[in-house]
């Protein structure tokens, strides 16, 4: 019976999928397109999951899963709250350094939206050989980087056979972006690299994800990230390397359209690519029915389909949680929007908080780059004439 764990590890993630598929949406309007669900891909995934260890299943009734897919594809979910933010650490001064800080489809992401490689880590995080409980935290480390190797984390997680996942924002259970091997050597050098999908800390309490960074026309290095993380005067320090401290201030935000502008100091670095995740241009047309992908850093990378479209916003089923807003929206390799909240009826509704979940949550509110470009310009001042690095 040695395939007995791995058996009972596929049906404890198949009842925990099967709870969040339970949980979908409740209410909704009628003239919304509906999200993308495919029931039947999930008793696939199961049945596969089941053959591996030897146990055969019949093959699936196309009938009931239509059906079921019918039923829910009625569900439509209205408002658009913007996404909660997790708190941040307390940054921590640095000694023995001297006036400074030390150092497509869904192939290729369905719209070949970015570069993707496999994100440079700390191979050996402090104290990770001894993680035996969920509640273990490394010394000075980072309190939101939070590595899991209970059964539960791993499951939610959609990786039931990793030895570790980790978490970087409170109620998400996605296997989060590591820290990239770019950001460690920049803070060798004393500085924090900022780019598309860089975590972010506002004023030291509120964790966000940054859109782009690059420079404006007078070559001052500038960041845009969800309007509602920031208000102006607030510090920006890199959750990547927040032992830096900060560096850069918000200096603009437009709430309307929910987008904040970062002036970034000397101790900051720009870059157009940033842990996988590569940039080719600022802007594109998005339609419904295309698929886009984001990144951000509570669930990752993520795509979905764009459901609607107005002046300002475009509405999709791009899975987004608390630390996502601000999160950049790739559409075949453009920046074409930043996360900005859910859309929710009344409250009601599921988030999206694992990958078990596949399109049932809440669709999410996407502020549209090319609008949130030409107010900067409009407007002038820092930011005006952003091109990226």
């Amino acid at each position: 019976m040695r395939w007995m764990p791995h058996l009972k590890r596929v049906l404890v993630g198949s009842a925990f999928a099967g709870a969040f598929f339970i949980g979908a949406p409740a209410a909704g309007a009628a003239e919304l397109p509906n999200p993308v669900i495919d029931s039947a891909g999930f008793v696939e995934h199961v049945r596969g999951e089941l053959s591996s260890v030897g146990v055969q299943t019949p093959q699936v009734d196309v009938q009931v899963t239509d059906a079921v897919d019918d039923a829910l594809q009625k569900v439509v979910p209205q408002n658009t709250p913007a996404l909660p933010q997790p708190e941040a650490p307390q940054v921590p001064e640095i000694p023995d350094v001297a006036d400074s800080p030390v150092a497509g489809e869904v192939e290729e992401f369905a719209t070949q939206a970015y570069d993707q490689a496999e994100a440079l880590t700390n191979p050996n995080p402090i104290g990770l050989q001894e993680l035996t409980q969920p509640e273990f935290k490394p010394v000075e480390v980072d309190p939101n980087y939070v590595w899991r190797n209970d059964l539960f984390s791993k499951v939610a997680a959609g990786k039931p056979f990793e030895d570790f996942v980790l978490h970087r924002a409170p109620g998400s259970f996605f296997d989060a972006p590591r820290v990239p091997e770019e950001s460690n050597q920049a803070m060798t050098q004393g500085k924090s690299l900022y780019g598309p999908g860089t975590p972010i800390y506002i004023n030291d309490q509120t964790m966000c994800t940054l859109t782009m960074a690059g420079t404006d026309a007078e070559n001052r290095k500038v960041g845009v990230t969800a309007g509602h993380c920031a208000e102006v005067g607030d510090s920006v320090a890199s959750a990547d390397s927040w032992q830096v401290g900060p560096t850069g201030t918000v200096v603009s935000k437009n709430a309307a359209l929910d987008y904040s502008v970062i002036e970034f100091g000397s101790d900051a670095e720009v870059t157009n690519s940033y842990n996988g995740v590569t940039a080719r241009g600022v802007g594109g047309n998005v339609q419904p029915g295309d698929v886009v992908c984001k990144r951000g850093v509570a669930t990752g990378t993520t795509c979905g389909m764009t459901l609607m479209k107005s002046e300002n916003i475009q509405l999709n089923q791009v899975c987004a949680t608390v630390g996502d807003s601000g999160a950049p929206v790739f559409r075949n390799g453009q920046i074409v929007g930043a996360i900005s909240g859910g859309y929710r009826p009344g409250n009601m509704g599921s988030s999206c908080i694992t990958p078990l979940q596949g399109a049932l949550h809440v669709p999410t509110v996407v502020s549209d780059s090319n609008v949130v470009i030409a107010d900067m310009n409009r407007r002038g001042g820092v930011g005006a004439g952003f091109k990226l690095a």
